[in-house]
C-alpha cells in the first residue's frame, strides 16, 4: 500500500475521518511515520539492513550519510580492486592515525574506519579547525565515519548497516512496512496515536499485538541466517 492508501485506512480504522479533511501530513502522516520508526526499533528483518553508497574523493577523510542506525561494515572500491576496511575505536584512530593537521597526513590506500562524532557543544576554539576529527555535520539526521589514510585516488564507499525505513511524504510513497506488512504498519500508527492520547490500556494492547506479529517476522531472518549451517564453529 502507498501512503494515501495507508492514510485512508488509518482514518477508517480509527474513526478519525476529520483528520483527512484537515492537512493529513500534519497528523496522520506523523502517526504513520512514527509507527514505521517504532517497527524499525522493535525488529531486525532482512530489510533492516541496507547498503549506502558514497564517493570518497582523493584526500578526503570523512563520509556522512543519513538515516543510519548502526554501521556494520565499510567497503571501498577503486577501478581495480575492492576491499573491506578494518574498524578501530575512535580514540585509537585519532591518537594513532590522525594526530596531525590535515595538510600533513600522507595519502595512500585507505585501510581503517571509525564511527565518529558529528555534534559539537559550544563553539570550537580558533586554530584547531585543521585537525581531522573536527566535522561540521550536514544535519541531525546524518552519521559519519572517518577513514585513514585519506585515499590517493577517488574511491566508492559501501556502508553496510542498519538503516531506518524510508520516510513517507508523497501520496505514492512506499517503504518496506507499507509494501510488505501494511496491516502491521497501521497497527503501529494506531499505537502511536494512543501514546499521544495517553491511553495506557490501548497502548499496551497494541504493543502486545505488534510484538506477537514481529516475533514471527523476525524469525524469518533467523531461518535465513542458519540455513545450510550443519554444525557449530569452534
Amino acid at each position: 500500500m502507498n501512503l494515501i492508501q495507508i492514510r485512508r485506512k488509518f482514518a477508517s480504522l480509527s474513526g478519525r475521518y476529520d483528520l483527512l479533511n484537515e492537512d493529513p501530513s500534519e497528523t496522520i502522516d506523523f502517526f504513520i511515520n512514527s509507527g514505521s520508526e517504532f517497527l524499525d526499533r522493535m525488529s531486525e528483518v532482512q530489510k533492516t539492513f541496507a547498503t549506502h553508497y558514497r564517493y570518497l574523493v582523493q584526500g578526503a577523510w570523512n563520509i556522512q550519510f543519513p538515516y543510519c542506525r548502526a554501521v556494520k561494515e565499510v567497503w571501498v572500491a577503486s577501478t581495480t580492486a575492492r576491499w573491506q576496511l578494518e574498524k578501530i575505536k575512535l580514540q585509537d584512530m585519532i591518537a594513532g592515525y590522525m594526530s596531525e593537521l590535515v595538510a600533513n597526513i600522507t595519502q595512500g590506500d585507505t585501510m581503517y574506519y571509525a564511527p565518529t562524532l558529528t555534534r559539537t557543544s559550544g563553539i570550537p576554539p580558533v586554530g584547531i579547525g585543521g585537525y581531522l576529527d573536527m566535522i561540521v555535520s550536514q544535519g541531525n539526521l546524518y552519521n559519519a565515519i572517518i577513514v585513514s589514510p585519506p585515499p590517493d585516488k577517488q574511491l566508492v564507499v559501501e556502508i553496510k548497516g542498519l538503516f531506518q525505513s524510508d520516510v513517507l511524504t508523497a501520496d505514492i510513497d512506499e517503504n518496506f512496512w507499507s509494501a510488505a506488512h501494511p496491516s502491521l504498519l497501521l497497527k503501529a500508527a494506531l499505537h502511536e496515536m494512543e501514546v499521544f492520547n495517553q491511553n495506557t490500556e490501548k497502548t499496551l494492547a497494541w504493543e502486545k499485538t505488534i510484538n506477537l506479529e514481529l516475533d514471527g517476522i523476525n524469525k524469518d531472518l533467523v531461518e535465513e541466517i542458519i540455513a545450510e549451517i550443519s554444525e557449530m564453529e569452534g
